[in-house]
C-alpha cells in the first residue's frame, strides 16, 4: 500500500495482463537523459519488445532512412526454480509493478509457483541520473513453501532487433565469475557500443559458471534457496558508445567495476538527490484531483528521461526513446510541445534541443537548395545530422498492397517557423544573449530566407504558399494555409528584429552572419515585402479564419459521427484519405494553434469565433494526439474550462490509459509537452511578457 503523498507519485499495475504487455513496457520506460529502457519483464518472455535507446546511437534503415538501434539487453536476469523456467504467467500470483517518479527506480513483483513450490521475485532497476552510461538491477528472491534450487544467468543479450531489423554485429565479447563484456558495432554507421556487466551475489554461496553463447556473454549463478531466506543478486551495468570514448569497452568494463564498488545504495543515493534537484526545479502540485496529479508528473517525468542531458547534438524524438514508432525521428512537436517546458524549467536542456537544430542546418540548407530556395528550409523529420528522413512512400493502413504518398517532407513548410519560435522564445525567458548572438541568429535569419524566397507575388497583389500541408495533415496540397501564413509572417518580421538587436549587440557578428549568408539589403527588403504583403486570411465581420483557402467550401463534418462515443478510429480511416480530404473534418486546429502561439494578433471575440467553429470539427478522440493539450488552453481562454478539462484529460490518458490504442509504439511526447502547457498556461492562466508575468487561472 501507498500513502496518500506517494499516490501522486507512483504509477502502479497490480495486475497481469497479457493483452497489455506492449503499452505497459511503454509506461514503466525508465532513462537517464542519454538512454531509455522500456518495460520489459527482466526474467523475459516470447512477446517482449524489449528495447534501449541511446541519444546518437543511429543506423540506416529502408524507407525511414535512419533510426536509433536498438542495443544490447542489459536487464536479463534468465531464471530456473528446479529446473522449470521462471515466466509471469498463469503460474504467478501477488503481481504487482511500479514505477516511483520521484526517484526513476522501477520495481515489480510477482510469486512464481510450480507443483511443489512458490517463490517470490522482487525486481528493481534504475538508470543513474547522475551518469550517462550507467544503470543497475537488482532481484530478491525468497522460496515461500520448501527449499527449492535457483538458477540466475544474469548476462548482456546482443540478440535484439528493430521491428525485423536487425542492426548491430558482435565485435568481441567475454564472461567469468564475476560477469559478462559485449563489443557491438552498428552495421552501416559503425558506431561502437560496449557494454560490461559485474554480478554480485548476497545471501547464500553459489556455484558459479560462464556461458559465453555467441552474442550472449553471461555469468551463471545456482544456488539453494532456503524457505524464508532472502538472496539478492545484483547486476551492475555499463554502456558506453565511441561517440564519448575511443575504448568504449574498456570505459564500460571500469565503470561497472566502479559501480560495484559502490554498491547498489551509494550509487542510488546519488540518483536520488540528482532526481531531487530536477523535480525541486519543475514539480507542479495539483490539489483535489489525484489523476492529474499524477499525469501531470507522469507525462514531465518521460520527457525528462529522453531530453538529451549529456549532448548538445540530440534532441526528442515524437515517441521520446521509449518505443519504435516514427523510428526516432524530431518534428515539429518538440519546439512548440515539448520545448516550452524545460525553456521554463530546465534551460539548459532547452538549449541542448535548440543546439540540436544549430548542428543541422547544412542539411536544411541543402533541403532549401534542393528545393529552388535560398536558407534554411528545416526538415519535417530530421535525425542524425539534420537531413530531411520522412519516408516517401509507405504501406497503405487498410490494404498492405497498396502504396501512400507521404507530402509532409516536401511541402510541410511550418516547421522552419516553428523552430525559429522556439529559439526566440527560449531567449525571452532566459534571456541568454550569449546562445542569441553565437546560434539561434543563424537558426532565424536563415529561416527567414527561405520563407522569403519561397513566397510568390501574384498579381492579387498579395504574396503566397501554395500547396503546403497544415498542421491539420488530414489536408494536403493547399493554399494559403493560415497557420503557415501567418507564422511565416511572424518569422520575417522577428527577423528583422533579430538582425537590428545583433547589429546593436555583437556587430562583428552580424557583419559575419550578413555576409555568409548573403543577407543583403536587397534580402531583408525582401523579408519586409513578404511580410507585409502575405495573404493572411481572416473575415473581420465574423472573427473567422479559414484554415487554408476553399475551406468553409469543402463538405461540413458529422457532428454525431465525431462525438460518437463508439467511434474507436479516426474520422480519415472510417472515410479514406482523399474522402475526408474534401471534409471540413480536421486532425487537430490549425487556426486555434495559431491563436495559441499569437495571441496578440487577435482579438477576445476573434478566439472566441474560431473555437466555437473549429472545436466541434476536430478528431479529438483519434486524430492527432498533438490537439487535445492546446484544445484544453483555447477552451479556457475562449471561457470553457470545463471543456478544456475534457481536452485536458484526452491528453493525460493518451499513455496511461493507452486512450488511443496505439501506446505500445511509445509515449506520445508531444502530448505529454503539451500536457504541461495546458496546465502553465491553460488553467494556471500564466502569461509571460517583457514587463514581467501575471495568471489568470481557469480552474474546471
Amino acid at each position: 500500500m501507498h500513502n496518500v503523498e506517494d499516490a501522486g507519485w507512483i504509477v502502479a499495475q497490480t495486475a497481469h495482463d497479457e493483452r497489455d504487455r506492449a503499452h505497459m513496457e511503454t509506461v514503466f520506460t525508465i532513462g537517464n537523459g542519454n538512454f531509455c529502457t522500456r518495460g520489459s519483464a527482466e526474467e523475459g518472455h516470447p512477446a517482449d519488445s524489449r528495447a534501449t535507446f541511446m541519444h546518437r546511437v543511429w543506423d540506416d534503415m529502408p524507407v525511414s532512412v535512419t533510426e536509433l538501434a536498438n542495443l544490447p539487453v542489459w536487464t536479463g536476469l534468465d531464471l530456473w526454480v528446479d529446473g522449470a523456467r521462471v515466466r509471469c504467467l498463469a503460474a504467478c500470483t501477488d503481481y504487482c509493478r511500479t514505477l516511483d517518479l520521484r526517484d526513476g527506480v522501477l520495481r515489480r513483483e510477482f510469486v512464481w509457483h510450480s507443483d511443489a513450490a512458490g517463490v517470490r521475485f522482487a525486481f528493481e532497476r534504475f538508470i543513474e541520473l547522475s551518469d550517462p552510461h550507467s544503470a543497475l538491477v537488482r532481484l530478491t528472491a525468497e522460496a515461500v513453501d520448501a527449499d527449492v534450487t535457483l538458477r540466475v544467468r544474469a548476462g548482456l543479450d546482443a540478440h535484439v532487433e528493430n521491428t525485423g531489423l536487425l542492426h548491430l554485429n558482435v565485435k568481441g565479447q567475454s564472461s567469468d565469475a564475476a560477469g559478462a563484456t559485449l563489443l557491438v558495432e552498428t552495421r552501416a554507421t559503425h558506431t561502437k557500443v560496449g557494454l560490461a556487466a559485474r554480478v554480485t551475489v548476497d545471501g547464500a554461496p553459489t556455484a558459479v559458471s560462464a556461458t559465453d553463447a555467441d552474442g550472449a556473454p553471461a555469468t551463471e549463478h545456482t544456488l539453494t534457496l532456503a524457505r524464508g531466506v532472502p538472496v539478492t543478486i545484483t547486476k551492475y551495468v555499463a554502456i558506453v558508445p565511441d561517440l564519448d570514448a575511443d575504448a568504449p569497452l574498456a570505459a564500460a568494463t571500469a565503470r561497472a567495476a566502479e559501480l560495484a564498488d559502490a554498491g547498489w545504495d551509494a550509487v542510488l543515493a546519488r540518483h536520488r538527490a540528482a532526481w531531487a534537484d530536477v523535480w525541486d526545479g519543475c514539480d507542479i502540485q495539483i490539489d483535489g484531483d489525484p489523476e492529474a496529479q499524477l499525469a501531470v508528473r507522469y507525462n514531465m517525468f518521460q520527457l525528462l528521461i529522453a531530453a538529451p542531458r549529456y549532448t548538445d547534438n540530440a534532441s526528442i524524438g515524437a515517441k521520446t526513446l521509449s518505443g519504435f514508432g516514427y523510428r526516432h525521428h524530431a518534428f515539429w512537436d518538440t519546439e512548440s510541445f515539448m520545448l516550452p517546458m524545460f525553456s521554463y524549467t530546465h534551460p539548459e536542456l532547452a538549449r541542448h534541443m535548440l543546439m540540436y537544430r544549430w548542428h543541422g542546418l547544412a542539411g536544411a540548407r541543402a533541403k532549401a537548395a534542393g528545393n529552388g530556395f535560398v536558407g534554411a528550409q528545416f526538415p519535417w523529420e530530421a535525425a542524425s545530422d539534420g537531413s530531411e528522413v520522412t519516408p516517401t512512400w509507405v504501406t497503405h493502413y487498410a490494404d498492405r498492397t497498396k502504396l501512400v504518398r507521404i507530402w509532409t517532407g516536401d511541402i510541410e513548410l511550418h516547421i522552419t517557423a516553428d523552430i525559429a519560435m522556439g529559439v526566440l522564445d527560449y531567449w525571452r525567458i532566459t534571456g541568454d544573449d550569449a546562445f542569441l548572438r553565437d546560434f539561434g541568429a543563424e537558426i532565424v535569419l536563415d529561416g527567414a530566407s527561405f520563407w522569403a524566397s519561397a513566397a510568390r507575388f501574384e498579381d492579387d497583389g498579395h504574396y503566397h504558399y501554395r500547396d503546403v500541408i497544415g498542421p491539420d495533415e488530414y489536408h494536403e496540397h493547399v493554399d494559403d494555409n493560415a497557420y503557415t501564413n501567418y507564422l511565416a509572417a511572424w518569422h520575417l518580421k522577428a527577423a528583422a528584429s533579430v538582425l537590428a538587436w545583433l547589429r546593436t549587440h555583437a556587430p562583428e557578428k552580424a557583419a559575419e552572419l550578413t555576409a555568409s549568408r548573403g543577407i543583403d539589403d536587397a534580402m531583408t527588403a525582401l523579408w519586409a515585402a513578404v511580410a507585409g504583403l502575405l495573404l493572411l486570411p481572416l473575415d473581420e465581420a465574423s472573427g473567422l479564419i479559414e484554415q487554408f483557402e476553399g475551406y468553409f467550401e469543402r463538405t461540413d463534418a458529422d457532428p454525431v459521427l465525431m462525438r460518437d462515443p463508439a467511434r474507436t478510429t479516426s474520422i480519415q480511416q472510417l472515410y479514406g484519405i482523399d474522402e475526408t480530404n474534401d471534409t471540413q473534418v480536421l486532425k487537430q486546429p490549425d487556426v486555434l494553434m495559431l491563436q495559441y502561439l499569437l495571441p496578440e494578433q487577435f482579438t477576445e471575440e476573434q478566439l472566441r469565433a474560431n473555437y466555437a467553429y473549429y472545436d466541434p470539427r476536430t478528431d479529438h478522440e483519434h486524430g492527432s494526439s498533438l490537439g487535445p493539450s492546446i484544445s484544453a488552453v483555447m477552451a479556457c481562454r475562449a471561457g470553457h474550462p470545463e471543456l478544456g478539462y475534457e481536452h485536458f484529460l484526452r491528453a493525460a490518458r493518451a499513455d496511461l490509459l493507452d486512450v488511443r490504442h496505439n501506446a505500445g509504439d511509445g509515449i506520445h511526447g508531444a502530448s505529454a509537452g503539451g500536457l504541461w502547457q495546458a496546465t502553465v498556461f491553460g488553467f494556471a492562466g500564466l502569461v509571460v511578457t517583457e514587463d514581467g508575468y501575471t495568471t489568470t487561472p481557469m480552474l474546471p
